[in-house]
């Protein structure tokens, strides 16, 4: 879902986002301490629906999903990110509605349904409603928000709220809702500083699209840090013995490849600690965790009891995940200070499940196989969808599949989905019916021609997806490696047995260069396409196609963030499934064609003045010979636009100037048409020691002394 653009002005009224039913303003405050918003809402629509034989009135408002917990009335809710200035914290929070217009009375709102697992075949959850809540005569929910949390992304400090612009009376079946919330965060100095903060251009420009007030981030300028000496865009944490089969990134990567001897412990909390300080010191972005759960232990998240292996934890970074230090972490009062724990990656995380040489081998020769093939015409797609037995539209996957393909508006909210067009992508579907089941051996022929892209709904376990057991992923003999994302229960669960996604990965020199999979159950809905977890599938190819998020990891984690305002739903089965997504695979691959190759070490002055202009110049090379854009980092906190396109292998010149006296890098990055970004270029030193002004006055006391000279040896 794309995230809003508010820009907030001294003295001005802004209106930067309008959707079908919502708009969204900055508005400014007397008070600096205090950051308004006004969130605006169209009329809901209401629609019959029929659950197990029982007709209710849904609400529609789109951009504001129905959802909540289970037994409870269904009604839309609102996402809102507001970004906190600088050195500050939450002090009050208030929410002044607009006018309240009434949509009548009699409704049977649905309840929220049970979720199901996957595992569950068949299902008996059907969605049911409590008499205590269907006959009260209170306004449910009777709260005009929630405050989710406050989470960090790299030093900014971003508040996320609940809004409920639809309410209800169960008694009598009274419907209202508010045309505008006005929203308002007064906010106190903060004591502590979060020390992630960096102070990076492209931290500043990946913070604008989380937030609804982007303008805020220029009171984080000021604060700014010195470049590192140092830099690289991936960190591999690995062991002595596997070190050696990880280096072969490096010909595709800006890469650090550190062991576990070298960090000096295998505790989760001093390998995340380890991340963090090369996350500062080097400017990292991602992060490859070279081993299975053996060798780079994975820190398990508690959600309802259950232990769920996560690599979030390597992720976000901010605070603590065990503040209250007993033995479960990841619970949502175990952030610093009794609050929720980090949910904002600071870095992107994969994971090669490698045990052995051997391992590692085949995991990097499927990557550097998908990251250099020659051959970019295959844009097949997969829909593998089985019969899953929930009952009505869920009965089969294949309709909650169908959801993906060119996007949907389906349960109140609007996503991007895989572009059915010929040039783009061909989609085709091996779904389960009544009266066709389809064997294994179909889907082990589509991987074995070659398939690109695999989506998948069905029933899994620990060794077992898509009707393929351990062995006969083993046996596959694709040379084209495939990615995968499945919903199934189970077969990513590599904290065990080797899973499904491990001997998919990195058993054999076949099968797939990357899987998202699920390291426990995932979840749906009885009688319904929607669920737990195809709002998940749903935001991660919005955020593929939508939001031109194309690296896998970056994507799957905006798949989460974009769900973050209801991570609490469902009984705390949002939070289950936001943990347990992990990416199997290099989490610097870009899916779809080849990024560009990283540019060449810019050319140019390498000192001079402050005030003049100097002109750099660097090459791109794209392998799939697509135009090319470039973003050039001037070192002084000046990110410059994407600038193209250009041909590739074209010569590139740009000029900048300097306004202050230092020492300065510059770099240049590059994507292609098809917003496949490459690695940062080497640096280039650049030292600005004088400005014209002082050089000018260095010329004249020259002359001066010159002419005193001259006339001296005049009056000789």
């Amino acid at each position: 879902m794309y995230k809003k653009n508010i820009t907030l002005k001294i003295g001005v009224i802004i209106i930067i986002l309008l959707t079908s039913s919502c708009s969204v303003f900055a508005v400014e405050d007397n008070d600096s301490n205090t950051i308004t918003m006004i969130y605006s809402f169209t009329t809901p629509v209401m629609q019959k629906i029929s659950v197990d034989s029982n007709t209710y009135d849904q609400v529609d408002l789109d951009g504001a999903p129905c959802s909540g917990d289970p037994g409870l009335p269904s009604l839309p809710a609102y996402g809102a990110s507001l970004l906190l200035p600088y050195g500050t914290k939450v002090e009050r929070i208030t929410v002044v509605p607009g006018a309240q217009n009434s949509l009548g009375t009699g409704f049977i709102v649905p309840p929220v349904g049970e979720p199901v697992p996957f595992s569950q075949y068949p299902p008996v959850s059907t969605p049911t409603s409590s008499e205590k809540n269907y006959t009260s005569t209170a306004i449910y929910p009777g709260e005009l928000f929630t405050e989710v949390g406050t989470y960090s992304f790299r030093g900014y400090t971003i508040l996320v709220l609940r809004l409920y612009p639809v309410q209800y009376i169960p008694y009598t079946g009274g419907l209202f809702y508010y045309t505008e919330f006005t929203v308002s965060v007064e906010t106190s100095t903060d004591a502590h500083i979060n020390s992630l903060f960096r102070g990076l251009a492209t931290d500043a420009e990946g913070v604008r699209g989380k937030v609804d007030n982007p303008a805020v981030i220029d009171t984080y300028a000021e604060h700014t840090c010195s470049p590192s000496s140092e830099t690289y865009d991936l960190l591999i944490v690995t062991t002595e013995t596997l070190k050696a089969g990880f280096e072969p990134l490096k010909q595709v990567h800006n890469t650090i490849i550190k062991t576990l001897t070298e960090i000096g412990s295998n505790d989760p909390a001093d390998i995340r600690d380890y991340i963090r300080d090369v996350y500062l010191n080097c400017s990292i972005e991602y992060v490859l965790i070279g081993g299975d759960d053996n060798i780079v232990p994975v820190r398990k998240l508690r959600v309802n009891n259950e232990d769920i292996p996560s690599d979030l934890y390597y992720a976000c970074l901010d605070g603590s995940y065990n503040s209250d230090g007993d033995t479960m972490w990841g619970e949502p009062t175990d952030g610093d200070d009794g609050g929720d724990v980090d949910l904002i990656a600071e870095v992107y995380v994969g994971r090669a499940c490698v045990g052995a040489v051997a391992e590692v081998d085949h995991f990097i020769n499927k990557t550097l196989a998908y990251i250099n093939k020659s051959d970019t015409s295959n844009h097949d797609v997969w829909l593998v969808g089985e019969h899953l037995g929930f009952g009505g539209v869920a009965e089969y996957a294949g309709n909650i599949l169908e959801e993906l393909i060119n996007g949907s508006s389906a349960h109140g909210y609007t996503t991007v989905g895989i572009p059915n067009e010929p040039d783009k992508y061909l989609i085709y579907k091996l779904f389960d019916r009544p009266g066709y089941n389809w064997p294994k051996s179909e889907i082990i022929a589509i991987i074995n021609d070659g398939v690109h892209i695999i989506n998948h709904l069905g029933h899994g376990n620990i060794d077992y997806a898509m009707k393929m057991y351990n062995p006969d992923a083993d046996a596959l003999t694709n040379v084209q490696h495939c990615f995968i994302y499945s919903q199934t229960c189970l077969a990513g669960h590599f904290d065990l047995a080797d899973c499904f996604a491990e001997h998919m990965n990195v058993k054999t020199e076949y099968g797939a260069f990357a899987l998202v999979m699920n390291s426990r159950e995932g979840w749906g809905y009885y009688e319904s396409t929607d669920g737990p977890s195809q709002r998940y599938n749903r935001e991660f190819w919005d955020a593929i196609f939508g939001e031109n998020i194309t690296v896998i990891s970056k994507a799957n984690q905006d798949s989460k963030e974009d769900n973050i305002y209801r991570i609490n739903d469902d009984d705390q089965i949002m939070r289950w499934v936001f943990y347990e997504l992990n990416l199997f695979g290099d989490p610097m691959v870009g899916l779809g064609n080849s990024p560009p190759e990283k540019p060449q070490k810019p050319v140019g002055a390498e000192s001079g003045h402050v005030g003049e202009n100097y002109l750099y110049t660097t090459t791109i090379t794209d392998p799939d010979g697509n135009l090319v854009y470039c973003q050039w980092d001037w070192g002084d906190n000046n990110l410059s636009e994407w600038l193209g396109p250009y041909t590739s292998g074209e010569e590139i010149s740009i000029a900048h100037r300097w306004d202050k006296k230092g020492s300065y890098e510059v770099r240049v990055k590059a994507k292609d048409t098809y917003n496949a970004e490459s690695s940062w270029s080497d640096p280039l030193p650049i030292t600005m020691p004088t400005s014209k002004s002082t050089q000018m006055m260095s010329l004249l006391a020259q002359f001066l002394h010159n002419l005193l000279q001259f006339l001296q040896n005049l009056l000789k």
